[in-house]
């Protein structure tokens, strides 16, 4: 068993977003993540190379684009980038948005964010 305490993992910026890895460091299936958008902070659309995500809405809302297809993720709503969709998303609302990550299999690189 390992526990990583949310209040010990220090937060870092990637282009325009607010990151925190909360992925136990024995854990080698996945990766999870808070990603934190800024009001008005756009994530141009990419395409998911060698990952599958899912995005949980904790905070605010957040509108998605996956192959050009629209969602408005609030709290408690999820969604599923399959490995190669292509997919962006922006924060239009009032408030600072955060979303939960999990990434499988986990990362390699950081830019995989």
């Amino acid at each position: 068993m390992q526990i990583t305490r949310y209040q010990d993992v220090a937060p870092y910026q990637f282009a325009d977003l607010w990151l925190r890895e909360l992925s136990p460091q024995a854990m080698q299936a996945g990766s999870i993540a808070e990603v934190s958008l800024p009001i008005g902070v756009q994530r141009p659309s990419r395409r998911s190379k060698k990952v599958d995500r899912v995005y949980v809405g904790l905070a605010g809302e957040v509108h998605f684009t996956v192959d050009d297809r629209g969602a408005h993720i609030g709290p408690g709503d999820v969604i599923h980038i399959a490995e190669g969709e292509e997919y962006g998303y922006f924060n239009g609302g009032q408030e600072e948005a955060r979303l939960l990550l999990f990434r499988s299999p986990a990362p390699s690189a950081p830019d995989e964010s």
